[in-house]
Order: structure tokens, then sequence, then C-alpha cells
């Protein structure tokens, strides 16, 4: 999720980037960022061109939790394609 607390209804909306096993060239492998919920045979991308908003009470089996420094850079890489 790239929400954070100054957003419009903050714990009941996120703004969310898509999870692939794609390893698309633009896409922003994962690797050691996960702080928890890796798959040890796997490896996990972020798509920062894909953005969703997702209601709180929508969201079930969260997959992992990564690092404050890759949601940084997925959110920096996701304005450059918005903003382009």
């Amino acid at each position: 999720m790239l929400a954070s607390d100054g957003l419009p209804y903050s714990g009941e909306e996120y703004i969310c980037v898509a999870l692939t096993t794609s390893d698309l060239s633009a896409n922003v492998e994962v690797g050691d960022a996960w702080i928890t919920g890796q798959h040890p045979e796997k490896r996990s991308y972020c798509s920062p061109w894909v953005v969703a908003t997702v209601k709180h009470d929508d969201i079930a089996n969260p997959q992992g939790r990564v690092t404050a420094a890759f949601t940084d850079r997925v959110r920096a890489d996701c304005i450059e394609f918005v903003s382009d």
C-alpha cells in the first residue's frame, strides 16, 4: 500500500499497487525488502503503474509487508508514471 495518514479516509481506504510474479522490465523486485510474507520459491515484483484504491473491508489474506524504503521507491516510480 502506498497510503499515508494524510490521505482522505485514512484507515478506511488505501492506495495500492499490483504485486505480481511477472518479471517485466518496469516492475520493481521486492527481493530483500520483505518484512513478512516472502514466498520461498517465487520472486515478487510490484507494478508501480497498476494503481487502485482499496477499501479496508475488502482486504482479505494480505500477502505480507515490505520495508518503508521499498514503499518509498515504488511511490516515486508511481509518481513518475502518473506525471508523464
